[in-house]
């Protein structure tokens, strides 16, 4: 799902078609939202986040996902080619619950929070 993000937010695609592969229901609102308002602020997303996710609950058919996502090279810019702002990327909390339906494992419900949410 997240290299399916990196790619849509190159250009702030939220009708990029990857983002559905990975991921449905509310995770896939929220993606599409990111999208939608970066592009509203006329920005695109250059580099990639790094991701240390840890299984806190599993199941057969649902995994429970929590993350201390490191964006810190995942930063937004205007169309001029400078940063959207002066704040650093960072680390932000993510939680995820990833289901599966018919054989294939997607993100049902994100949160992604602030950044300083949580430290590597």
């Amino acid at each position: 799902m997240w290299n399916d993000l990196v790619v849509a937010a190159r250009t702030s695609d939220a009708d990029n078609p990857r983002l559905a592969d990975h991921a449905e229901g509310g995770a896939l609102q929220l993606l599409r939202h990111m999208m939608r308002e970066n592009r509203k602020q006329v920005v695109v997303t250059k580099g990639k986040p790094e991701f240390a996710p840890v299984v806190t609950e599993g199941r057969p058919s649902k995994v429970v996902i929590e993350d201390c996502a490191d964006g810190s090279r995942w930063l937004q810019y205007a169309k001029d080619g400078s940063l959207k702002d002066a704040v650093p990327g960072g680390h932000h909390r993510v939680d995820a619950t990833v289901g599966k339906h018919g054989g294939r494992w997607l993100v049902d419900s994100l949160f992604i929070d602030e950044v300083g949410t949580c430290v590597e």
